[in-house]
Parts: C-alpha cells; structure tokens; sequence
C-alpha cells in the first residue's frame, strides 16, 4: 500500500506542476497578446480549467501531507486517547463528505457530457470531472491516514 501512495503522490505532484507551469505559460500568453493589442482566443477559459484542477488535486495532496487547515486547540486538551477517537470521528466525516463529492460530482459530470464549453468548444465534462477523481484520492488518503496514523502532526497547519 506504501508504494501505491507513493506513485500516486507522486504522479499527482508531477501533474501540479505540469498544470502550474502551463497555466503560467498561458497567461503570461494572454497578457503579452493583450499587450500588442489580440486576444487569443480560448486562454481565460483553459486557464480556468487549469485552476479548477489544480485546486481540486492540490487539495488531495493537502490532505494526503496534512497540510490542511485544522483547529486543534480544543482537542489538544482531552486525553490522548479521547484525541485519537475525536481524529477517527472527523476522518469518518471526511470520508462521508468526499463520497458525497464523489456521487454528486460523477452525476454533474455524466449531465454536463454533452455540453461544450463556449470558447475551447469541449466537454463541460473535463471541467466538473476532476471532482469525483479528487475526491476519490482524497478518500485513499484519509483511509492510509486511519490505517497508518502518524503521530506527529508536522505537517498539518493549526490554528
């Protein structure tokens, strides 16, 4: 299961940079066009996919290096053991959330299959589909968490 999460991590790490470096690259494209008086066609929509995409599985790595934001003051005054019951409470609710995420995301990207997209002229599909598959890691992570609990929470930004 270690070297499953590993490439995983490691294939959606690639995929961030890949869709940041390209994002940069278009509009810094839209910017220079702009400047010389054109418009290309196209770039303020696929830089928004880009976006949409990025957020989607930046925030499954965030979850997967706990990097996501979290309020543990109050939790931090019960017993350690009460502590590891409240975290396993709050991983089951993430799990519930993201299969929502999942259901609800995979439905909206099946409805929007045949529309296209008014500039790029592609499926809606592309745009709401990273919403079931990001949820989709999001729930491995948070059962690898559960599985094997790291006990500091280096990672993780407290308030």
């Amino acid at each position: 299961m270690n070297k499953l999460t590993n490439s995983i991590v490691k294939l959606l790490s690639i995929f961030c940079v890949i869709v940041i470096t390209g994002l940069t690259l278009i509009v810094f494209i839209q910017v220079f066009s702009r400047f010389i008086k054109y418009s290309i066609p196209g770039t303020e929509e696929l830089a928004r996919l880009l976006i949409v995409w990025l957020t989607f599985l930046g925030s499954s790595l965030a979850i997967y290096e706990k990097m996501h934001l979290g309020v543990r003051y109050f939790v931090g005054l019960v017993s350690i053991n009460k502590q590891k019951k409240i975290d396993f409470f709050i991983h089951i609710l993430m799990i519930l959330f993201f299969s929502v995420l999942v259901f609800y995301g995979f439905k909206l990207t099946m409805s929007t299959v045949a529309t296209t997209s008014p500039a790029l002229q592609i499926s809606m599909a592309i745009f709401y589909g990273v919403i079931p598959i990001s949820s989709l890691f999001s729930i491995y992570f948070i059962i690898v968490n559960m599985i094997n609990p790291s006990h500091s929470r280096q990672g993780e930004a407290t308030l």
